[in-house]
């Protein structure tokens, strides 16, 4: 099973850079997509059809401000996954933060998490998030589920994971706070799949910034994951970053079971 997670920075706007042809090539089994920042209906009919002719779409948009964050899910129909949108909490659902995906005792659990934004102004809400979503994966956990959480999640955890640690302390996505709040999902049963296959690797970033060619300098940030239930290891085949994918300021990542 290739499970795949990309932060589009807008669905509308990468359809326009290859999203389509970057599909069929991959072939995921399971897509999450952050930041669609549009409703379903608004993207191109065509392109619609040609999905839900093979994956079954979960499109969970934001509603309280249009064009702003959202998410999605996408899997192959003959998988039978079963798809909720939300954690059933408004304040994060009405952002379209979260979709819960399950099939037997699998929860994929994916979407865009918060950024604590310029000044930190919402530090405070993604800690409460973390602390929610902790405790989500942790009830999965024991009514017998195997969890995968993946998505953008807003926070490198380590100093290998962006290219300047020691400029980025008191900046959004790399606050002790963040940090120490990430060790939640860890303490929750999870483990960081790419990082634990490659615990000395730098240099593996996943978002850089648009300011002075950042991306082909390699200057970035690894802040889109894969975590994974202890349980799960052992069918870990495979776990990457696909930095050449061009047409959102993040890449794609995945993580490929038996």
């Amino acid at each position: 099973m290739k499970l795949y997670s990309w932060n589009v920075n807008g669905f509308r706007s990468v359809l326009k850079k290859g999203f389509m042809d970057w599909l069929e090539a991959a072939e995921p089994d399971v897509l999450s997509l952050q930041e669609i920042r549009c409703e379903w209906e608004e993207a191109d009919l065509g392109v619609r059809r040609q999905i839900e002719s093979a994956y079954d779409v979960c499109w969970f948009p934001a509603t309280s401000k249009k064009g702003y964050a959202g998410s999605a899910t996408l899997s192959r129909k003959e998988l039978g996954f079963t798809h909720a949108k939300g954690m059933g909490i408004e304040a994060y659902d009405a952002e379209g933060r979260m979709i819960v995906s399950t099939k037997g005792d699998l929860a994929f659990i994916a979407g865009y998490f918060p950024n604590a934004s310029q000044g930190l102004v919402r530090l405070p809400f993604k800690r409460q998030f973390a602390r929610d979503l902790a405790a989500f994966v942790g009830a999965r956990h024991r009514a017998g589920q195997k969890v995968i959480l993946t998505g953008d999640m807003n926070v490198a955890p380590e100093e290998i994971d962006l290219a300047r640690p020691k400029d980025n302390v008191k900046n959004p996505g790399f606050t002790p706070e963040e940090r120490e709040d990430f060790k939640l999902y860890l303490e929750a049963g999870l483990v960081d799949v790419l990082r634990d296959r490659n615990p000395d690797v730098a240099g593996l970033y996943t978002w850089w910034t648009a300011r002075g060619g950042a991306r082909e300098r390699n200057v970035g940030w690894r802040i889109d994951l894969f975590l994974a239930s202890r349980s799960l290891m052992d069918r870990v085949k495979d776990a990457r970053i696909h930095a050449d994918v061009l047409g959102s300021d993040h890449c794609p990542i995945s993580l490929e079971l038996a």
